[in-house]
């Protein structure tokens, strides 16, 4: 009797640990979701596109900057684009932004490019140019995973101040 209970709780703590990294697995397959939703990616032609901002989620009048990550479709990742592709920021009120794209450092296809967002709302990148012989001209709507691109930040911050409210 005594043989089979000492097998039951080890069949029981087994079965504990388990499910226990189940949960510790899914919470990190949820946070890795929860990052790739606040980009949007696209296949071009030969090429993989993910587009989104570096600060997710982002705040009027706060620095952010342009978070794009180009490859092949096998995943090989495409350098020099700073001089062959342009990035545009269209705001909420239709204004265009050009920033200037950077290559980061020891991140091979990776680019960079700041700006401050003055506005709440909906924002959109345009990427144009030319990856290596291929002509791209894409506009990326989806990008972030708030109920807008860009937040107010007064509606985050605590204490609130008197102008602001309840």
């Amino acid at each position: 009797m005594r043989a089979s209970w000492d097998k039951g709780k080890v069949m029981r703590t087994t079965t504990e640990e388990v499910r226990g990294m189940v949960r510790k697995w899914l919470l990190v397959g949820l946070w890795v979701l929860a990052l790739a939703c606040a980009h949007e990616s696209r296949n071009v032609g030969p090429y993989r596109l993910v587009v989104g901002f570096l600060q997710n989620p982002a705040f009027a009048g706060y620095p952010n900057s342009l978070d794009l990550r180009v490859t092949t479709l096998e995943g090989k990742p495409v350098e020099g684009l700073e001089k062959t592709l342009k990035a545009e920021l269209i705001a909420p009120n239709g204004e265009r932004f050009a920033v200037e794209l950077s290559p980061v450092h020891n991140q091979p296809g990776y680019y960079r490019g700041w700006f401050i967002p003055t506005l709440p709302g909906d924002y959109a990148w345009r990427i144009a140019g030319v990856i290596g012989d291929f002509p791209i001209d894409e506009t990326f709507t989806r990008f972030f995973h708030s109920r807008t691109a860009v937040l107010n930040p007064g509606e985050y911050s605590v204490p609130r101040l008197p102008s602001q409210g309840r």
